[in-house]
């Protein structure tokens, strides 16, 4: 029996380059959710973008392993991360970061556009994680603490 997990994922800049943070929500089959958000204070928007779509496929790989009767679902607002992890856009920039996401992506995983702002529940969600996280990392160098 297919059984398919939900990925929703985002990424925030305040700055581009400036601080900036990754997150992502996911939801399982049997009604569970997983969250979780990252950054650091010099960064881009598309290379949070592209941290949240690795970070949430390395937890459901956790979880799932290989098993084929698993479909992933990845729900983002960007249209760059979907085009670039598809292979329809050249690479040319966050090289770096390709070689840790493309052994992620294999036949059960699928992209679907989201439009950013527009009441997706799981899309408000990781975006209102991802601005929180980049709040708590500007805050956080202004009073001389560190990120994560």
């Amino acid at each position: 029996m297919t059984q398919t997990v939900i990925a929703y994922t985002d990424g925030a800049c305040s700055g581009n380059p400036g601080a900036g943070a990754w997150a992502y929500r996911i939801e399982w089959p049997d009604g569970g959710v997983d969250e979780a958000a990252g950054g650091e204070l010099d960064t881009t928007n598309n290379r949070e973008e592209l941290k949240a779509v690795r970070e949430a496929l390395v937890r459901i790989r956790a979880r799932i392993r290989d098993d084929p009767a698993w479909r992933i679902v990845v729900r983002t607002d960007s249209l760059g991360v979907i085009n670039w992890l598809t292979r329809v856009w050249k690479r040319r920039k966050n090289l770096d970061l390709y070689p840790s996401i493309d052994p992620l992506v294999d036949a059960r995983v699928r992209f679907e556009h989201v439009r950013g702002h527009s009441g997706v529940p799981g899309n408000e969600r990781v975006d209102s994680l991802a601005v929180e996280e980049t709040q708590r990392i500007m805050a956080g160098a202004a009073g001389g603490g560190s990120s994560r």
